[in-house]
């Protein structure tokens, strides 16, 4: 690899820009990995680094814990039935599987849920939206990745459970105010935003 890029310089010498171009048009680096969906995307930077970290499969989930020698029982705080791991607290928990669920009929769609989170995020991104709802599109994977991840914590450390109803409505209003930029003041003004999430429009 050194040696052919060595002499994608200019001047014929090798550079860590000239290596990088001549690896990414091969399109290995770029388009196996859904970076534009985390870092291109006007989100809060916590949740930018959330969403980083998460895809990289180092959120501390009880799993990622064990691996680090932590003595613990591992069970996920949202369905109580299965271990805690990034694919399942994420994508396969019957909490986060209707999270996922009452997006996808929002946008009218039907999806086979992926084994990984990696690949949810890069059929995501390489899903082919209209321009009045691809800023919504583009944020709801981090949105629904960061009010997973906030009810699993107050699950895990204060015990109190939130209604999945509520929860739902929460992530919706949570969703609301990234893309308009400011907290739910009316109800209709909440309304007008939930019927524009829609592919067909």
């Amino acid at each position: 690899m050194f040696k052919e890029a060595r002499y994608c310089g200019s001047i014929g010498s090798y550079t860590v820009k000239a290596c990088y171009l001549q690896q990414s048009s091969k399109k290995t680096v770029i388009d196996q990995w859904p970076w534009k969906l985390i870092w291109r995307t006007k989100l809060p930077p916590k949740v930018i680094c959330f969403s980083w970290i998460t895809l990289k499969d180092s959120c501390l989930t009880q799993n990622n814990l064990m691996r680090r020698k932590f003595q613990i029982v591992n069970r996920c705080y949202m369905c109580l039935c299965n271990s805690e791991s990034i694919n399942h607290l994420f994508l396969h928990c019957t909490v986060a599987t209707g999270l996922w669920n009452m997006f996808f009929s929002l946008f009218g769609l039907t999806w086979v849920m992926p084994r990984s989170l990696r690949e949810a995020f890069v059929c995501w991104s390489s899903w082919k939206v209209g321009k009045s709802v691809k800023q919504i599109w583009s944020l709801v994977p981090a949105c629904i990745l960061w009010c997973l991840w906030t009810e699993r914590n107050k699950r895990c450390f204060d015990g109190t459970p939130t209604p999945i109803s509520t929860f739902k409505a929460r992530c919706l209003i949570t969703l609301f105010g990234w893309v308009n930029l400011s907290p739910v003041l009316s109800a209709n003004s909440f309304l007008e935003f939930i019927s524009s999430i829609d592919l067909c429009c």
